[in-house]
């Protein structure tokens, strides 16, 4: 199985229950053709570089997948038929990469680790006490008025 890297730019004006519904959509579509997901991470909403079908915002997703050569051909005609994606990009991986690697290690680790310390009492952290010796600092644009503005050039 040869490891791809695609990356959607979604509609921004896409609701929260919508994304996440194509997100599993794209998900169970890689699986069902025989595909395995490493990594999935979602960007946000970001600026793009120049308006696309007149949009000037896009939602990313990164997903890391593995699968037989015919998959990244499959999923492309899926993206194109889907009205909200605005664009698709999808590589081959370099598996030698260790910033690849290393990403989906973390993120299985931090998955593992987060349900052991569910019920450990030692990773909760007390809050920072505030000193209350400390001065407090006023700001100076709460003491400006509209005729402190006023230049005697009038």
């Amino acid at each position: 199985m040869t490891l791809y890297e695609t990356i959607i730019v979604f509609d921004s004006f896409l609701k929260g229950d919508d994304m996440q519904n194509l997100v599993t959509k794209i998900q169970n579509f890689i699986t069902n053709n025989g595909g395995k997901i490493e990594q999935v991470e979602e960007w946000g909403k970001k600026r793009l570089a120049y308006e696309i079908n007149r949009k000037q915002y896009g939602n990313y997703l990164y997903i890391l997948f593995s699968g037989l050569s015919s998959i990244p051909a499959l999923l492309e005609r899926e993206y194109r038929l889907e009205e909200s994606v605005l664009r698709y990009f999808t590589i081959k991986a370099d598996p030698k990469d260790p910033n690849i690697m290393e990403k989906a290690d973390k993120e299985k680790e931090q998955l593992e680790t987060s349900t052991e310390d569910i019920n450990d009492d030692s990773s909760v952290v007390a809050p920072d006490i505030i000193d209350q010796d400390d001065p407090v600092i006023k700001e100076e644009s709460d003491d400006i008025t509209p005729n402190d503005e006023k230049s005697d050039s009038d």
